[in-house]
């Protein structure tokens, strides 16, 4: 999902996107030892730059929020903290991402998931991907879909136990 920031707003660009993902920390949508969104995927979240995506995440180390492990990712927490590995795959990782909405309530039953475009910009990935993200999905029983139609949030009873 794009997440629109407010351009008139004194407040530089970086530190609108950093205040985002520090509301997702603190709120517990992303948890400790969990990757944070890599700079590509601020960038297309936030329709920034990646300098201004870089610079977000260096003010959320800076803070303490986050710490880098150099070609794997920015993790939430101290360096102390067990680290979840970051998926390997980036369909596993967006599936993973729509679960974590679903779970919050963001994406509610009956109501649509985001579209393949728009999965493609936030994430900066092929069809190919989301289109195996959203089949993890409907194997799992997260959502459903409707030929020509889109896929939407399947009803809490067909969850996975989790």
């Amino acid at each position: 999902m794009l997440h629109v920031l407010n351009r008139e707003d004194p407040v530089p660009l970086y530190q609108q996107a950093a205040a985002e993902i520090r509301r997702r920390i603190e709120s517990g949508l992303i948890k400790p030892g969990h990757a944070v969104p890599s700079e590509q995927e601020i960038e297309y979240e936030f329709e920034v730059s990646r300098i201004t995506a870089a610079k977000a995440l260096r003010l959320l180390r800076e803070e303490g929020l986050v710490y880098l492990v150099q070609g794997r990712g920015t993790f939430v927490g101290p360096e102390d903290v067990p680290r979840v590995s970051k998926t390997d795959s980036p369909y596993e990782r967006i599936a993973a991402e729509i679960v974590e909405r679903i779970k919050a309530g963001e994406l509610r039953p009956r109501f649509p998931i985001p579209s393949e475009r728009t999965l493609r910009q936030q994430y900066g990935v092929a069809k190919g991907t989301v289109r195996r993200a959203v089949a993890l999905l409907r194997e799992q029983g997260w959502v459903f879909t409707v030929e020509k139609r889109g896929s939407y949030v399947a009803q809490p009873e067909n969850w996975p136990e989790t």
